[in-house]
């Protein structure tokens, strides 16, 4: 099946079929690149610690557990099962499950409703996941983030860059949706010949600003 072809109930099967497979089908947890790039976002974040973090997408947890060691709070979500539980396997091994919530959601209809006087979120990480959207659907994911995210607040991207048969859009087509919407400021481009790492934020000033330098 190739989910680019696919209604999005049939997408999410996919996915499902996929995890149901192989508990680590692109290898992030052997992977030196996988590593290294989990390392990267991390050590780019603009802020040491965050409140409340979201990571639609979560796969089977490996960003989750490093996210969940500098946040305090995480809501981990994606639209297959058999991923979530492969997470929450993951981080209750780990012991880093204390302060992560897990929920079955497909971007962007299952977006979270952020009520008025609710949290919003400090940081959200969209990590291998917006190039599987249509161009429809990725418009609403970027008005959803900006409307969810806290003053202050981070937006992560994190793409492949080669084309693959599963790809709706590219990865410079993805980012640069972020940096084209309004009221987002870009703290941080990192590219390299396989993935593109980019940052934003409804705060204009730079990490050294935030901390009172002039």
């Amino acid at each position: 099946m190739n989910p680019s072809s696919m209604p999005d109930d049939q997408r999410s099967a996919y996915f499902e079929q996929l995890y149901r497979h192989a508990a680590d089908p692109w290898q992030v947890r052997r992977r030196w690149y996988e590593e290294r790039k989990r390392a990267l976002l991390l050590a780019s974040l603009p802020q040491q610690r965050y409140g409340h973090a979201y990571e639609p997408g979560c796969g089977n947890g490996e960003l989750t557990l490093a996210l969940a060691r500098r946040c305090e709070r995480v809501l981990a979500a994606d639209a297959s099962l058999e991923a979530l539980q492969l997470a929450q396997r993951r981080l209750g091994e780990a012991g880093g499950d204390v302060n992560v919530r897990f929920a079955h959601q497909r971007l962007p209809q299952d977006w979270p409703r952020i009520l008025q006087g609710s949290d919003k979120f400090d940081l959200i990480v969209l990590s291998e996941i917006a190039y599987y959207l249509a161009p429809e659907e990725l418009a609403r994911v970027v008005e959803h983030s900006i409307a969810s995210l806290a003053p202050g607040g981070s937006i992560v991207l994190c793409h492949w860059r080669a084309p693959f048969a599963q790809r709706l859009l590219s990865t410079v087509r993805v980012h640069a949706a972020f940096q084209g919407a309004p009221g987002l400021h870009r703290v941080l481009r990192h590219e390299e010949t396989d993935f593109l790492l980019g940052i934003w934020s409804n705060d204009a000033r730079s990490v050294a600003q935030r901390e009172g330098f002039t």
